[in-house]
């Protein structure tokens, strides 16, 4: 009798642990949750890409929706561009973000906080422009800052 009950009772624990192991599948150990969101590349293939031609990835700081931005320095002003570009301080404002991207001697930096060229400076009166649609993907438009330089000069001098 006693031997009986053993082997029930070494089974029943057997089996809780296989099946347990069978639920689990796919799920924790860094598998994360079923209902977690996940974050995904999007990438936009053209037809007959050459293996020279840029593949776009779509970036991960994109809203999930369409949404007008009033940012803090001019909150009302409606902007639907992730990009604003001030030319007379040469720097950009990212609405994705929430930040700046300006020159700290060589090198582009992203801060929350403003340049120091302009903390005193009000840029709801400040000229600047939303950067084209095509841009809004594109995490590192400070690469083209050349061709804004030259794009919106034009445009002041006008």
């Amino acid at each position: 009798m006693y031997t009986l009950r053993n082997v029930l009772l070494v089974t029943i624990v057997l089996l809780g642990t296989i099946s347990s192991g069978f639920a689990q599948k796919g799920r924790g150990h860094g598998h994360g949750h079923p209902h977690e969101t996940k974050r995904t590349k999007m990438v936009v293939k053209q037809k007959n890409v050459r293996h020279n031609q840029r593949v776009f990835v779509r970036s991960p700081y994109r809203p999930a929706k369409i949404v007008v931005f009033h940012p803090h320095w001019r909150p009302n002003y409606g902007y639907h561009r992730r990009w604003v570009y001030f030319p007379r301080y040469n720097f950009y404002w990212d609405n994705w973000r929430q930040g700046y991207y300006y020159m700290n001697g060589p090198v582009w930096v992203f801060n929350a906080t403003p340049p120091p060229v302009i903390v005193n400076v009000n840029l709801e009166k400040e000229a600047n422009y939303e950067l084209k649609e095509n841009e809004d993907d594109i995490d590192d438009v400070y690469k083209t800052n050349e061709d804004h330089q030259k794009e919106f000069k034009k445009e002041n001098d006008k």
